[in-house]
């Protein structure tokens, strides 16, 4: 795809230079050569997206500094606006943010402030409603928690153990778990109903947990109770996401004794969705994602903004956080495509990084300035991390030197260039309607 200049005058005298840092669709006609240029390349990702599959998160990147990529984004996202479709616009460029001088933003609000302070949100004690119990979860994961956190009403409680953010054990206050594992382990065949009464005393004299007197009986290998005892855990969560007007206090300890001999700590992200899909609600954290959103005056457009300029960029963006924020973004909001507004990729490695988000990533190549040496880098650092490239935009061409590509465009240079004065009025208010 290629974009032209539209203009042989300065920076400083440019047109639309006057009007915002980056041309946009907003200060062209819908007619123009401009306008014209990201409707292609949305119909091209449309096609791409008919052969393989579909492309939601799409990456928006330069060979290097200065190619256009924020102008490309800001644009391709507005003309996948316009068309109808609901996007979020993201700026993943959190060394040089430039989305302050295109649309109103909160300095103090953004990608930034969501990875490092919204998931960095204290668990301590309260309520269940506006947070849930989902939300917990994810903050004990997220922040690799170690404690207990206690879920309890006036019917019922529950305690679960966390190493590390994993969970180690759960219990239900008002049901012998230890029972409950015997009654698996019969059921399944693993032991007979004898072993489980001896193994049952033995716990009531010695203090012990079930599952580490049956190992010493050697009834029952350490595989056997790590099925089992991974069935307890999701089965007793599973109950706790039912309890309603439930308090919650989380104890947090610095160190916690599991026996790994019995089980090996759950990561949350590994459970399935559909066996508890309590673990997708976040009440707290899809409200606070959504306050720093901010909704443009083009209709369908939103844009995450880049936030407070951070220490450590690249870090924050491989975090899991980062991962846990993009998933929630593609899942739990409403948007038919996410488009990132990331740094070049020979400056720094933050955009081979978001690859890793990305169903598709477009390189920008400005027109006559970049050495192929650069691009076959760039394109080489992307392949490194299986980074699925869609193409090149390549940006600022200049019509008057490339008379045999826009011959086809010159056919139809009136109506391009506006001469047709009832034409040109009429897209603007066509344009007006759109984004209102």
């Amino acid at each position: 795809m290629k974009i032209p200049l539209f203009s042989k005058k300065t920076s400083c005298e440019s047109e639309w230079v006057s009007r915002s840092p980056v041309p946009r669709h907003t200060d062209f006609s819908l007619t123009s050569h401009f306008a014209e240029s990201f409707n292609r390349l949305r119909i091209n990702l449309g096609f791409v997206s008919r052969f393989s599959a579909p492309v939601k998160v799409i990456q928006i990147t330069g060979a290097t500094p200065g190619e256009g990529k924020t102008t490309v984004a800001v644009n391709l996202a507005e003309s996948l606006a316009f068309a109808g479709q609901r996007v979020l616009l993201i700026e993943c460029d959190l060394r040089l943010p430039s989305f302050k001088d295109l649309f109103p933003t909160d300095s103090g609000k953004g990608l930034s402030s969501l990875i490092c302070e919204t998931f960095h949100s204290p668990v301590q004690k309260g309520r269940l409603g506006t947070v849930t119990l989902g939300d917990l979860m994810t903050l004990i994961d997220l922040q690799q928690k170690t404690g207990v956190l206690t879920i309890a009403n006036n019917n019922d409680a529950f305690r679960f153990s966390f190493e590390k953010g994993r969970l180690v054990s759960s219990i239900r206050e008002n049901r012998t778990e230890e029972k409950r594992l015997a009654l698996l382990l019969i059921s399944s065949g693993k032991i007979t109903e004898e072993q489980a009464e001896v193994a049952q005393n033995r716990a009531r004299q010695t203090g012990h947990e079930i599952g580490f007197i049956l190992l010493n009986m050697g009834v029952v290998s350490p595989g056997d109770l790590r099925d089992h005892i991974r069935l307890q855990l999701i089965e007793t969560l599973g109950q706790a996401f039912t309890l309603s007007e439930a308090e919650y206090d989380f104890d947090e300890t610095s160190h916690l004794t599991s026996k790994r001999e019995t089980i090996d700590p759950i990561r949350l992200e590994t459970i399935p969705t559909g066996e508890l899909p309590g673990l997708k609600i976040h009440s707290f954290l899809n409200e606070q994602v959504a306050s720093s959103i901010i909704e443009t005056d083009i209709r369908n457009l939103h844009v995450l903004p880049a936030g407070p300029i951070p220490p450590n960029p690249s870090e924050m963006l491989g975090s899991r956080r980062m991962a846990t924020l993009m998933s929630m973004l593609k899942d739990t909001f409403d948007y038919e495509a996410l488009i990132m507004d990331s740094p070049p990729v020979t400056a720094v490695s933050d955009a081979s990084i978001l690859s890793a988000f990305a169903d598709g990533v477009i390189i920008v190549v400005c027109a006559g300035a970049v050495n192929r040496a650069i691009i076959h880098r760039a394109v080489d650092q992307l392949k490194q991390v299986n980074a699925p490239i869609l193409g090149f935009v390549l940006n600022r061409m200049d019509p008057n030197e490339e008379q045999y590509y826009y011959g086809y465009y010159y056919k139809y240079k009136d109506y391009y260039k506006g001469k047709n004065k009832g034409q040109e009025a009429e897209s603007k208010k066509e344009a007006v309607r759109r984004r209102q």
